[in-house]
């Protein structure tokens, strides 16, 4: 079904489908897991890259991405991957990250999201404008997206629903002289824990598939949610700008 000689590198906690929530009492699974996956870029050349991810019953998420193309020399003067380590924990509403490998100083940096609640009731009341455009981004959804379901399937020793989202951008609309149509294909496991296949194709950027290719149900080490030891921790405020309530 996949293309091998086209293949890019997995970024970011989507890469491998695990699915991070916004609060513990979210988490719909209480079981750990530890998922490997690769993703297929069927547009220009890329090597092949593998990713790591590892979410625990607390439902904090670990990725871990290898760069081959960002090689640097280690201590036994060889060439090693620059890895990229993230870890989102919705419990606390903080995410870190670091690198192993790299040359330079070991900082780990941890990021802390602002309270959501907080940024809607700070929000000022939507402009007219501001409603006039989101009504016409809900009609545009109704008139040009349609969804379907695809049915069951195994994917990797794990039962699956499927569904497809297929969206339509009229000609013109975006200087394109005839239509444009993209799909969103999903299939999660049942328990809405894992998406274990996502393919997204879109004539302006190609195909891409993501698969999940090994998958162990397991509570992962705690170690893997916290930077190595001598790393330094320099934390940070996201800022946002306020989200208006719905009116």
């Amino acid at each position: 079904m996949l293309t091998s000689a086209l293949r890019t590198a997995l970024t970011g906690i989507f890469t491998l489908g695990l699915i991070v929530t916004t609060s513990p009492a979210q988490t719909p699974s209480p079981c750990g897991v530890m998922a490997q996956g690769i993703m297929w870029f069927v547009v220009g050349g890329g090597t092949p890259t593998t990713t790591h991810a590892y979410r625990d019953s607390a439902g904090r998420v670990r990725s871990e991405t290898s760069m081959p193309l960002c090689n640097v020399i280690g201590p036994d003067g060889q060439f090693q991957p620059l890895i990229t380590i993230s870890v989102d924990d919705p419990a606390t509403r903080t995410s870190m990250s670091w690198q192993v490998n790299d040359t330079g100083e070991k900082v780990a940096r941890v990021y802390h999201e602002p309270d959501p609640k907080t940024a809607v009731a700070t929000a000022p009341p939507l402009t007219d404008q501001q409603r006039q455009r989101i009504a016409q981004l809900q009609e545009h959804s109704r008139k040009y997206t349609r969804n379907e379901k695809l049915g069951s399937k195994m994917i990797g020793g794990v039962m699956t629903d499927g569904s497809r989202q297929i969206t339509t951008i009229p000609a013109g609309e975006q200087g394109n002289d005839r239509p444009i149509e993209t799909t969103d294909e999903y299939w999660t496991t049942r328990d809405s824990t894992m998406m274990m296949l996502h393919i997204f194709d879109d004539p302006r950027a190609g195909h891409t598939v993501t698969e999940v290719t090994e998958l162990i149900r397991g509570e992962p080490d705690p170690s893997l949610f916290a930077p190595p030891p001598g790393y330094k921790l320099v934390e940070q405020v996201r800022t946002t700008k306020p989200v208006a309530p719905a009116q």
